[in-house]
């Protein structure tokens, strides 16, 4: 009974490995894998050499005591390549040489009627002084080998004295993977859609002109398209560049009976009509991180930005904006932002009046408040 359920055991696992085996991914992934873990060592064996010459010259004989490794990435033919190269290395400088020791197997095999396995073992401090007094070593290599897939390979080898396990000699090295690194400051596409506030200067006594509801400002809905990106790629500054077109939506409302035309200065365009621009615009904005997002390379929970924007208008005089505000990137795709700035804007003229056929003078300047309800990037 017992040996049938040892063969049924045995054929359970069998298949397992068959499977495993047959699998065309699995096996891509361990050759893909076995390749990197190839370069890098070679990449290791070359920096060595040189550093061999730091070892005390009294330090003749030395042997490989053990090199741990990970056996979830390096299979056991790696494992002998790299002992090899390593031996192979220590030939080529003079001294130390290196010697194996076969006393120090670490292999041992346990069996039963019913099962057998191998047992990786480390010989102990007492046996190891043994072997080497025995066999002339003046010092045992040890070391640690490290894969991170996809990263980089570690080593750390260290050269102990004899008896007392004294450290002679240490060094640590590390070789990185070669890897398409995606750009983190792709140009981003943006469009911006928001309504922005002037104060409106009235250079003329004549207030019984003005219209009674009028604020004392002029409104504002404008639509930008421009582009952004980082300054460098490990950096969180961004600079962006807008262009754009503005229409009114609140004006100067004067008294319709003092003047010919009132579309311009009206609350809104005539019905069954479309308002058209009042201004072209141009606007270069740089963004510092404030509370910066680790899972969005190409936005902030919270960034502030130096703006500064030049109005190319119709019917006044053009302005420039210099300003200060806030944006939070609320995903990778829209945000919202808001500011002030400082509007600078000289004394033109408006509509005549009728009667006199005197022009109204009018300014736009102060400070600009700006609220971009919408921002969008593709």
């Amino acid at each position: 009974m017992l040996r049938i359920k040892d063969m049924m055991s045995r054929c359970i696992v069998a298949a397992i490995l068959a499977l495993a085996f047959q699998s065309p991914a699995l096996a891509q992934i361990s050759a893909s894998s076995n390749e990197a873990i190839l370069t890098l060592m070679e990449k290791i064996f070359n920096e060595i050499p040189d550093d061999l010459a730091e070892i005390d010259p009294s330090v003749r004989r030395v042997a490989v005591y053990r090199v741990n490794m990970d056996n979830a990435y390096i299979p056991a033919p790696l494992k002998q390549h790299f002992e090899s190269r390593l031996i192979e290395i220590f030939q080529m400088v003079d001294p130390p040489k290196i010697v194996s020791l076969p006393q120090l197997s670490t292999l041992r095999v346990s069996s039963t009627d019913s099962s057998f396995s191998i047992i990786n073992s480390t010989p102990s401090p007492d046996e190891l002084w043994r072997v080497g007094k025995r066999l002339r070593v003046d010092g045992f290599l040890e070391g640690n080998l490290t894969y991170i897939p996809k990263k980089a390979l570690y080593f750390d080898l260290r050269l102990n004295r004899t008896g007392s396990n004294e450290v002679l000699w240490a060094k640590s090295y590390k070789a990185y993977e070669d890897m398409d690194v995606p750009k983190i400051n792709p140009v981003k596409q943006s469009l911006n859609a928001g309504f922005e506030v002037f104060q409106a200067q009235i250079k003329s006594g004549a207030d019984s002109l003005l219209h009674g509801d009028f604020g004392d400002r002029l409104v504002q809905y404008s639509i930008y398209y421009g582009i952004y990106q980082f300054l460098t790629p490990n950096s969180r500054f961004r600079y962006e560049m807008r262009g754009g077109v503005s229409f009114l939506s609140e004006g100067v409302k004067f008294l319709s009976p003092e003047f010919k035309d009132n579309a311009f200065y009206g609350l809104k365009a005539k019905a069954n009509s479309a308002s058209s621009p009042i201004s072209i615009n141009f606007r270069l904005m740089l963004y510092s991180t404030i509370f910066e997002n680790n899972s969005n390379n190409a936005g902030d929970w919270l960034s502030g930005y130096l703006a500064v924007t030049r109005y190319f208008t119709r019917k006044m005089s053009d302005l420039t904006g210099i300003g200060l505000g806030l944006r939070s990137d609320l995903s990778s795709n829209f945000s919202v932002s808001t500011g002030l700035s400082m509007v600078l804007g000289s004394e033109f003229d408006s509509q005549p009046l009728l009667s006199t056929g005197e022009p109204m003078r009018l300014k736009v300047s102060g400070l600009h408040f700006e609220v971009l309800l919408l921002q969008y990037t593709f």
